[in-house]
């Protein structure tokens, strides 16, 4: 009798262990089956963003493209009063305007800092030409050269 109470118990705990060895085994692959859904839901988001990105880029790309083209004379205006102010006993006094004579170049950091820096920024802003040419009035205004220019004034 003690042979067979033994043998039960062992039997029976094997036989647990077999049924809780399945269904570990079922629960790992119901796991990795998610984990592999997922991976699929993620690359796919992720090819999304791509795609939805570019399009943005692109759109934005056109959309600039026509507003620049839609705007060119009111930038060759901006370019002109710049050139005016910085020779303008007003301005920066420069008998050449824009034009470096030693460097035997137009000043293309000027234009990109008052043209497209405070002149562009002022108009996508909201402001009106009128406005924006302010701006950069204001700002050569509060310049070091400006202010070592007009010192004694």
């Amino acid at each position: 009798m003690t042979e067979a109470t033994t043998a039960a118990p062992a039997q029976s705990a094997s036989s647990r262990m077999k049924l809780s060895n399945t269904f570990m085994a079922i629960a790992i692959l119901l796991l990795l089956g998610q984990v592999a859904w997922q991976e699929m839901r993620i690359s796919s988001l992720k090819a999304d963003l791509a795609q939805s990105t570019r399009e943005v880029t692109s759109r934005s790309e056109q959309l600039a493209r026509e507003k620049l083209a839609s705007h060119r004379e009111e930038l060759v205006g901006a370019v002109a009063f710049v050139d005016d102010l910085y020779r303008s006993p007003d301005g920066l006094m420069r008998p050449a305007g824009l034009y470096n004579p030693e460097a035997q170049r137009v000043d293309a950091e000027a234009i990109g800092t008052w043209v497209l820096d405070v002149y562009m920024q002022a108009r996508i802003a909201g402001k009106s030409d009128a406005e924006a040419r302010q701006s950069i009035t204001d700002a050569i205004k509060g310049s070091d050269e400006w202010r070592r220019k007009h010192r004694g004034k």
